[in-house]
């Protein structure tokens, strides 16, 4: 079965919305058969999954790949994601004395407070790591036709469950494990009644992955390499995995490193690694992190601690070894959530502030224009306009300052920058705080 897509923040469907694509093309499917989402002559792309089956279009996955990137750049320049995300196996140099000679104990700072690490992502909500959970696994797809043009583009899933907050409810492509390349989203809607949750979703979103994944020269058809015909029941999926998607704190949000020590030639080893001799390994011990000051700082003091399943929560106890750890690995959930979310108004945390950047910003660095259609390429050209480039016919005036952002210089990326630059922080440093 083909893989889904590249995992993001924004979802491709929500690319294809906020660019004005149509929704059934961006999934690969036309509806000739029935006049319903037809490829017209003057915007008749039907959009692939990956390069190799139609060279010259813009595929799905490279256009997933374009919005990762940028999600990664605005990361980097903001010092937190757009949205809320688990960050694993974040790796630190545990704060040490200034001077190199001095070995420290206990895990203080001056103040007699634990030892704190940056952590290189803000907005900090809480430790642990990305957990899911069966809901139901093969869940039925009903799909019906409430507008009555006789094309059923509503599909329903109902499934059992003891849970109360329906933003945890995720859905997936069956027989995946939850795994985040697999998650079918936005939903349409999500409601928790009477011991049941009711998900809707738009049936285009639940074409067969297999479809994505043939090779030119095949099709449904077996003929050339086409569009997904909508009218065709046997496009679709018919179950579908519901899962709960939560942070599980019960894991060790810090994991806490010694380097052996060697202090004479009988102990050093003659052989390292695989099979070599057990001096040689990290000493490791589990811990967790909690917060320290403001969350958008991002400012982690990790402990080590043993977790109790009795009354699940850690308890902090002594250091495996009598010295402070060279090293850490955290493990935590955080991004920024849209207010519509802090609200209780949507299940979408990705702000459409964000959610538009992100998407001006992928189609800027785009390869290939997105479609034939003409208004789409209009966007995609104005966006990818270099405004750095000084010809014959026109230039640009421009502040040097906007010129040199860490985007870049097409019109879409200065944009995206006049927008974050104000939000900019300066990063604190790494030592003991």
């Amino acid at each position: 079965m083909a893989r889904a897509s590249t995992p993001t923040l924004l979802s491709l469907d929500r690319w294809a919305r906020i660019m004005g694509v149509s929704p059934v093309h961006f999934n690969g499917g036309d509806g000739n058969s029935i006049n319903i989402f037809p490829l017209r002559k003057n915007c008749n792309d039907f959009w692939p999954q990956y390069d190799w089956q139609y060279n010259d279009r813009l595929s799905r996955e490279d256009l997933a790949r374009a919005i990762e990137s940028a999600e990664q750049d605005i990361a980097r320049a903001v010092g937190y994601f757009p949205a809320p995300t688990w960050i694993a196996q974040e790796t630190h140099r545990y704060p040490r004395h200034h001077r190199r000679d001095v070995w420290q104990f206990g895990g203080r700072n001056v103040r007699g407070a634990g030892k704190s690490v940056k952590l290189e992502h803000g907005k900090f909500i809480q430790a642990g790591r990305r957990a899911v959970a069966v809901v139901e696994a093969g869940a039925a797809v009903v799909r019906t036709d409430p507008d009555g043009d006789s094309y059923d583009e509503l599909a329903t899933i109902t499934s059992a469950t003891a849970l109360t907050n329906e933003c945890e409810i995720k859905l997936y492509f069956a027989g995946h494990s939850g795994d985040p390349e697999w998650e079918i989203r936005p939903l349409l809607s999500k409601t928790i009644t009477g011991g049941s949750v009711v998900i809707t979703v738009n049936s285009w979103q639940l074409f067969d992955p297999d479809l994505w994944e043939l090779y030119p020269g095949e099709s449904v058809q077996a003929g050339p390499f086409t569009a997904i015909d909508i009218n065709t029941v046997g496009n679709y999926v018919a179950t579908v995995d519901v899962y709960r998607e939560y942070t599980d704190f019960s894991q060790a949000s810090a994991v806490l490193y010694w380097e052996p020590d060697q202090l004479n030639t009988a102990t050093t080893c003659a052989v390292c690694s695989g099979t070599g001799c057990v001096a040689c390994s990290l000493t490791e011990q589990d811990g967790c992190i909690h917060l320290r000051g403001d969350p958008d700082d991002g400012l982690a003091v990790p402990v080590p601690a043993t977790y109790s399943a009795s009354d699940a929560r850690w308890s902090q106890v002594a250091y495996s070894v009598c010295r402070d750890p060279d090293l850490v690995k955290v493990y935590y959930y955080a991004g920024n959530l849209a207010d519509r979310w802090r609200t209780g108004s949507t299940c979408e945390a990705l702000s459409e502030f964000w959610a538009r950047m992100i998407a001006e910003l992928a189609t800027a660095r785009l390869s290939k224009p997105p479609c034939s259609c003409n208004h789409i390429r209009a966007q995609y050209e104005t966006l990818r306009e270099d405004l750095a480039v000084i010809g014959r016919e026109s230039s640009t005036m421009l502040d040097p300052n906007l010129l040199s952002n860490p985007f870049g210089t097409r019109r879409g990326e200065i944009q995206a920058w006049r927008r974050v630059q104000g939000l900019v922080k300066r990063r604190l440093g790494g030592g003991a705080i």
